[in-house]
């Protein structure tokens, strides 16, 4: 959690949290954090509107840690589909006009949101990541042995890199069969 990390949520102060866009924008949240609860303070608009001034109350509660000490969790305190949520969450989006968990805005991972081919490339890209060398594609050879990395457990990874790329070959060749098909049935058609 940035906020705790930063030296937030130890007591009652007034502070704010900023950060930059890719475009060089830069945005702001006016801070007032305590121990139980958050109040961030930010202006919204949607396309087409006028500025809007929003105030968000947002709960805290704590937990132990296992060796000391306590950890801090939101808890989302929107309203969705009419329902409260009251999640123990890390992190709040925003994504619309108030932060909230990504179960109330519906939001998913990438590895969700890919097809099979994309999850094979991502598996693929970890298992590369484990040699510590970067994925160009499914044609290059597997990397090196990493030098503190013992054979066995290279060796599987390799096998596992071997694996994937026979799936991506399996994955490539239905897809391409599929759209065979949908081309043939629409000329024929």
């Amino acid at each position: 959690m940035k906020l705790a990390c930063a030296g937030y949520l130890r007591g009652w102060r007034v502070a704010w949290w900023h950060w930059q866009y890719s475009n060089g924008d830069i945005s702001s949240i006016d801070i007032e954090d305590g121990r139980d609860a958050i109040v961030l303070k930010y202006r919204t608009r949607s396309y087409g509107q006028e500025w809007q001034s929003v105030e968000q109350r947002v709960p805290i509660r704590w937990t132990p840690c296992r060796f000391g000490g306590e950890r801090p969790w939101f808890l989302c305190a929107v309203h969705c589909n009419g329902v409260y949520c009251g999640r123990r969450v890390a992190k709040l989006y925003g994504a619309g006009q108030l932060f909230a968990c990504r179960h109330c805005y519906r939001l998913g991972y990438a590895v969700q949101r890919g097809g099979p081919m994309d999850k094979v490339h991502q598996n693929l890209a970890r298992l590369h990541r484990k040699l510590g060398a970067d994925y160009d594609g499914p044609d290059m050879p597997a990397p090196p042995k990493p030098k503190w990395m013992r054979w066995r457990t290279y060796s599987g990874i390799v096998h596992q890199i071997q694996v994937g790329q026979a799936r991506l070959d399996a994955v490539f060749i239905v897809g391409a069969q599929r759209l065979i098909r949908l081309s043939f049935r629409r000329e024929s058609g």
